[in-house]
């Protein structure tokens, strides 16, 4: 069997075979070396070289084939109507259209970059786009870094999205994990997936629907309220209007909350349990929320609501910072009855909303009484002494209603602190909501329904586009591959919305693969569109995708936007 060697080359390893070859009248045996491929580091595995075509070739052969079509084509016709390819040709020109087919190969497929090529031969997206050029793996590399230098022209695209949302934003961070030494970018910090690994964090801004329209990279061990302020100034000045920002609790320090009331900025973002103010929010509600003054109806679900103005001041004495507060060493949130509240002006106070749900209460509760019953059977399993000192690490956050001891026979002894743990009971189902600048508490839990879509888009980044790992060694390839995986989530994401809309409770995923087996036979320009399904019908009618003619001509398809047509008449 040949011998298999490796040659390193940069951050690559090649794979090669060597073998001894007799030829005759030859004294000596010849060494024939062939290349097999890339070693992938993190499977062991030898990802195949593969055989390029000639630009000729894929566009010009006569020899009919079969296609995947549905897939693209639905996806296509769903990014010219969300104005999604008219925004990459402003952006980046021709580019545009080859970015758009790496995205609607990554939707398709998910997996690695490296499989872009194999997507695209296997469907039409390059004869539907009307576009040349390989996409094999060293093509894509060159490509993506091709992107990362773009910074200017990601800035349009993303200005180009932001106008054209409503004025509800969703903010947040998330870590993607890598093994590659990513300069200035992979640095260990808090790893919001529990890997011990090194990190990027990627910001993601998306619409209330949760269709992203802007990102940023930063430095693995940038926290997240660090880069609120950064974020709130690129969106305004791309958007070129105000708007409504919704973030969750992570960036409700009072500093974060401070800034964004002296810059007269519209949020929503929930409190934090050990805030003093909220606690006392939450206490005033205790006793009101069977009150009928204060029920309201938000989706079909009912609430009893508490509300009150809440202020940032300075704090006048030092106390311990909690990580379950929003209140900081400098800041502290206080309520109308403190002395300090009246000098507080206006544009330093918002609106808390304290909330209290019935439906969410009693889940809380079971879920909260099968955790302690859980903790209780293993701290009771344990040594005593391990238990006694390991209880923290065992109970979590729930180790605050737990009093353990051993007794003068060696037993262990576990009690509940009743009255922490009633305490933390009667405030099931509540949470407190603070904001600015929005008109009404239906309005603002509207705002805040959006937080759902946002962590689904962060979970469709990283397990349908492969975006929880990355392979790359250098920061500007690394972006130019998030701008290809950014514009395949809003096309994922829209899919998403689309679905819900609809009623259907179908995965993104199995849509896609559906409609990806509608098959379409031909060459060329001419192809034949094969049997379409009841199920794929439904599917192009939800997502107002007209249904394909049984046979289709793809002419030329040189893509140039008709605002900008109109647009350069204008200007003559």
């Amino acid at each position: 069997m040949p011998e298999v060697f490796y040659v390193q080359r940069g951050n690559r390893k090649y794979a090669y075979t060597s073998t001894s070859v007799y030829k005759p009248g030859s004294k000596y045996p010849k060494t024939v070396n062939e290349y097999l491929g890339v070693l992938d580091e993190e499977t062991g595995k030898i990802i195949p070289k593969k055989n390029r075509v000639s630009d000729e070739k894929i566009l010009d052969d006569d020899t009919l084939t079969g296609r995947r079509f549905g897939g693209s084509y639905a996806l296509l016709d769903v990014a010219e109507r969300i104005g999604l390819r008219e925004d990459l040709f402003r952006s980046f020109g021709t580019d545009g259209d080859r970015i758009l087919a790496c995205a609607v190969a990554q939707a398709l497929s998910g997996g690695p970059m490296s499989s872009t090529d194999d997507t695209v031969e296997g469907c039409l997206i390059r004869e539907l786009l009307g576009i040349r050029g390989s996409f094999s793996s060293p093509r894509m590399s060159e490509f993506t870094k091709i992107m990362g230098e773009s910074y200017g022209n990601l800035e349009d695209l993303f200005e180009f999205r932001l106008k054209r949302t409503d004025s509800a934003l969703s903010y947040d961070l998330t870590s993607a994990s890598t093994n590659s030494r990513i300069r200035e970018w992979a640095e260990w910090g808090h790893n919001r997936d529990d890997e011990r690994m090194k990190q990027m964090n990627i910001g993601l801004v998306t619409d209330r629907h949760g269709v992203p329209v802007m990102f940023e990279l930063y430095p693995g061990s940038i926290a997240d309220v660090k880069t609120l302020e950064r974020t709130v100034e690129r969106v305004r000045e791309l958007k070129g209007g105000e708007c409504t920002l919704v973030m969750d609790r992570g960036f409700g320090s009072a500093a974060n909350l401070k800034y964004m009331l002296e810059n007269d900025l519209s949020f929503v973002i929930p409190g934090k349990r050990g805030t003093k103010c909220v606690k006392s929010l939450m206490s005033v509600l205790v006793k009101e929320k069977h009150s009928a003054d204060g029920l309201m109806m938000h989706d079909r679900h009912t609430y009893s609501v508490h509300t009150s103005q809440v202020a940032v001041v300075e704090k006048t004495k030092e106390s311990e910072v909690d990580e379950d507060s929003n209140d900081t060493a400098e800041y502290e949130l206080i309520l109308p009855d403190d002395p300090r509240f009246n000098d507080v002006p206006e544009n330093m106070r918002m609106t808390a909303h304290a909330c209290y749900d019935p439906g969410k209460a009693a889940y809380d509760m079971n879920s909260a009484y099968q955790a302690v019953t859980d903790i209780e059977k293993k701290l009771n399993g344990m040594n005593p002494y391990s238990a006694v000192r390991d209880v923290k690490k065992v109970a979590g956050p729930y180790a605050k209603y737990f009093d353990l001891k051993v007794d003068d026979e060696g037993k262990l002894v576990v009690e509940r602190k009743r009255n922490a743990l009633s305490f933390s009971m009667n405030r099931n189902g509540m949470f407190v909501m603070f904001s600015k600048g929005i008109g009404s508490w239906d309005d603002m839990m509207s705002c805040y329904d959006c937080r759902t879509y946002v962590e689904q888009a962060f979970d469709a980044l990283k397990n349908e586009l492969d975006g929880n790992r990355w392979r790359v060694s250098d920061p500007v390839t690394a972006k130019g591959r998030l701008a290809i995986k950014f514009v395949a989530l809003i096309i994922w994401c829209t899919i998403s919305k689309m679905l819900r809309d609809g009623k259907s409770n179908e995965p993104v995923r199995t849509a896609l693969q559906s409609l990806d087996n509608i098959l379409a036979v031909g060459c060329r320009d001419q192809w034949k569109i094969l049997e379409v399904t009841k199920r794929n019908r439904k599917l192009m009618e939800l997502f107002g995708v007209k249904q394909p003619e049984k046979k289709v001509t793809l002419k030329d398809r040189r893509y140039i936007p008709t605002a900008m047509i109109e647009e350069a008449f204008a200007d003559d």
